[in-house]
């Protein structure tokens, strides 16, 4: 997990958790030949009780001579925007922050105090979410990307014994007591009923399970790997094309598998990316007809085109600026936008009918007054479509 001569960047809240690992990777810093260094991350959400926990982090790093990154956060503000919960929204702004401090200051391994009653935690709350095993296996210790987190198999019950011991401050977060967050209600009412009515051990028997499932995601995520390699045809930083055929022969479980790393593999956006996307996208590959495509989060295109599968960045056509004028007239035509625009006045004998061309609009003339303003979308631009009844 740590090698001698590793610049390490901590992830420090204020919290126990943190805490207990700020102080267990200092004691280890001479022997393990490390270069520490601690990042906080203010999300703003609890006024003075935010501030007080900043300048208490700054205050421990500075009595152990560590340098001290700290970072403040709008998370409602981003939360709103984005229409994530607070949770969800504090977590990508924090982990956003903490890797770009991390490549900016020359850290290549960044350390987080996730302990193994979390683990229990996101179980729970990814099966809440109807996740599958990928998710339910949670957390690994550490990534290839250099995130590393070293008390992911310890209790906070043992955090908690060592830091009284050790006679060690820290801060209580107010918020990690209020049911208003799904994670608190799952610690602070399910698990305990849980652990009182069914299963004193259940946190053992959630460990062992996300051990097994750990074990299998490792194997499936070589095989995977090995199936995509077998299956590319073209690759590029925004298109990668599959040999549909070859696809087709997999298990539908290992399909979804490789469509999944197919888009990570091309930096596509995987956070939106559901389990109705991957079902979608199989219904392309094995529709009966040859050709097709259905759009992917963050602005991909999954098209199928005969025994070939794209997944390719939309663009969409930009649009030209400014506006055209269409002079009083009956009838007549003129180029804009790329087009030849034709325009011509007649007397409706019948009902309109509105199953009309998509290049093609039909106005009341009456109800509209020339000169005519033909114009692209703009900002706050709403237009209904006439019923079809």
């Amino acid at each position: 997990m740590l090698q001698p001569g590793d610049r390490v960047l901590l992830g420090v809240s204020g919290g126990p958790d943190s805490m207990a690992l700020l102080h267990l990777l200092y004691g280890w810093r001479e022997r393990g030949q490390l270069s520490l260094g601690v990042v906080h991350f203010d999300h703003g959400l609890r006024g003075r009780e935010s501030q007080q926990e900043a300048l208490f982090v700054a205050e421990q790093a500075a009595r152990l001579g560590l340098p001290v990154y700290q970072e403040r956060g709008e998370v409602r503000h981003y939360a709103r925007s984005h229409k994530l919960s607070l949770q969800v929204a504090a977590r990508q702004l924090r982990l956003a922050c903490f890797e770009r401090l991390r490549q900016e200051k020359d850290y290549p391994k960044l350390a987080l105090g996730h302990t193994a009653d979390d683990q229990v935690e996101l179980f729970f709350l990814r099966l809440l979410r109807g996740a599958g095993p990928e998710g339910l296996k949670g957390m690994w210790p550490c990534s290839p990307s250099g995130l590393v987190r070293p008390l992911l198999g310890v209790t906070k019950a043992e955090i908690l014994a060592w830091l009284a011991q050790e006679g060690l401050p820290y801060c209580q977060d107010s918020s990690n007591f209020s049911c208003q967050y799904r994670r608190n209600q799952i610690r602070l009412e399910l698990l305990p009923q849980l652990q009182r009515q069914y299963n004193p051990r259940l946190n053992e028997a959630i460990w062992r399970t996300q051990t097994l499932l750990q074990e299998q995601e490792d194997y499936l995520a070589k095989e995977t790997e090995r199936q995509l390699a077998g299956l590319t045809q073209v690759t590029a930083a925004d298109r990668l094309d599959l040999d549909l055929k070859r696809l087709r022969e997999l298990h539908p479980y290992l399909q979804k598998r490789v469509l999944r790393l197919a888009l990570g593999r091309i930096s596509a956006e995987l956070t939106g990316l559901t389990y109705l996307h991957l079902q979608n996208a199989l219904g392309l590959c094995h529709h009966r007809l040859p050709s097709g495509e259905i759009t992917l989060p963050g602005g991909w295109r999954l098209i199928r085109a005969g025994n070939r599968l794209e997944l390719e960045r939309h663009r969409p056509p930009s649009l030209p600026r400014g506006a055209l004028v269409l002079p009083a007239t009956d009838h007549g035509s003129f180029p804009g936008f790329g087009w030849l625009l034709k325009w011509t006045t007649y007397a409706a004998s019948a009902p309109v009918d509105c199953s009309t061309p998509p290049e093609m609009a039909r106005l009341d003339r009456n109800k509209v007054q020339f000169p005519l303003i033909l114009r692209c979308l703009q900002p706050g631009d709403r237009f209904q479509p006439a019923s079809r009844e």
